[in-house]
């Protein structure tokens, strides 16, 4: 496989676009001139993981366990994290969750890397980029997805996840495409082949390597968008859509600027800005944190690292024009466009860090600042 990861870069400067190139170390596009459109309808994954067996044996919709608390109920303030605290329910991974069985209960800053929150929906809210949507109750993982987890998957991956799976009932056309089949590993020695082959792995820029080591605990890189959607499926879940993601990383209708209350960004809240000006001899992948590592920037439903760290991929396609407005958990998945990634990421500059931003890359392309979250049904 080995693919390449070259791609144009593409940003607003006094309203002009400005193209350059980039290998592998940036997102290929991102929009940050706040433009009218956005992301259009987008879904709140209703009815859930829905499938065949998957790539790894585990079925898509299988049981998500709930109720097992890891820092405080709804509303305790700094629950879990020192910072905000969470509106949702914790519930760990450990009998539900594939990639967590083998992995400590504190691997991730002493919590289960598995944790996942609940996300409170709500009705006909308005979103930044002018649309309008009702987003259902789901659940989204506390952390970016580990080197360790994301290990578990490739030791266990046995060919392309059937067709299908992950699959929401809400939203035609989200479980996997049997003609995706071609663009991940058909077997583990193949895909840990692509892993480690990419050009990230020729910038030393990655996280994941051959054997376990001290990057267990740091966010997975350098993936692709389908690799990134057979692991969510594999490990019980699917990909976030980009209203889910933009809903739990922005508090809600609150609509905030960034994850936290407060309308401003530092480094005690995020982990951005380690290369400078673009990319340079100074990134490194001793750059990049372990999750979890900045508890001041908890959102309002528990989540941490939704701002800098690693952008992350989402669901949907990217691109104008939008499915019709207003829209009940559905997504933006007619088209051809790349996909959509949604966060900041390590070596980006605080304007790309706060919760409108949006960026893309294509389904094929892997980064060093790109990584991945995971939504589930709601308990």
């Amino acid at each position: 496989m080995g693919r390449w990861c070259w791609a144009s870069l593409a940003w607003f400067v006094g309203g002009a676009l400005v193209l350059s190139s980039s290998a592998c170390s940036s997102r290929s596009t991102y929009e940050s001139d706040k433009n009218a459109g956005g992301t259009g309808a987008l879904d709140a994954g209703a009815g859930g993981a829905t499938g065949g067996a998957n790539a790894g044996g585990a079925n898509a919709g299988g049981a998500n366990p709930s109720g097992a608390s890891a820092g405080g109920g709804p509303g305790d303030a700094g629950a879990g994290s020192g910072g905000e605290g969470g509106d949702g329910t914790i519930t760990t991974g450990k009998s539900g969750f594939p990639s967590c069985e083998t992995i400590s209960d504190t691997a991730c800053s002493g919590d289960d890397c598995c944790a996942s929150l609940l996300v409170t929906g709500c009705t006909d809210c308005a979103f930044p980029y002018g649309y309008t949507s009702t987003v259902s109750d789901f659940r989204l993982d506390k952390y970016e997805v580990t080197v360790g987890r994301f290990r578990s998957f490739v030791n266990a991956y046995e060919g392309p996840p059937a067709m299908d799976a992950g699959a929401r009932s809400a939203i035609p056309g989200s479980g996997w495409q049997s003609d995706w089949n071609d663009d991940i590993g058909i077997d583990s020695v193949a895909l840990v082949n692509d892993l480690l082959l990419r050009p990230c792995a020729e910038l030393t820029i990655r996280t994941y390597t051959e054997d376990p080591g001290g990057n267990e605990a740091k966010p997975m890189n350098c993936m692709t968008w389908y690799e990134a959607f057979a692991f969510c499926v594999w490990d019980g879940g699917f990909l976030p859509t980009e209203i889910q993601w933009q809903y739990a990383a922005a508090g809600g209708a609150e609509n905030r600027e960034y994850p936290w209350p407060e309308s401003a960004v530092d480094t005690d809240r995020a982990l951005y800005g380690y290369c400078g000006e673009g990319v340079s001899s100074a990134c490194a992948v001793e750059n990049i944190l372990e999750v979890g590592s900045k508890p001041l920037g908890v959102g309002k439903f528990g989540h941490l690292d939704l701002a800098g760290s690693m952008w992350e991929w989402v669901l949907d396609y990217f691109g104008a024009p939008y499915p019709a407005q207003p829209c009940s958990d559905c997504a933006n998945l007619d088209g051809t466009t790349p996909r959509v990634i949604r966060g900041g990421g390590w070596p980006e500059p605080v304007t790309l860090q706060n919760t409108s931003e949006r960026g893309n890359d294509p389904p094929e392309s892997s980064w060093m600042n790109v990584g991945i979250r995971c939504a589930r049904v709601a308990p």
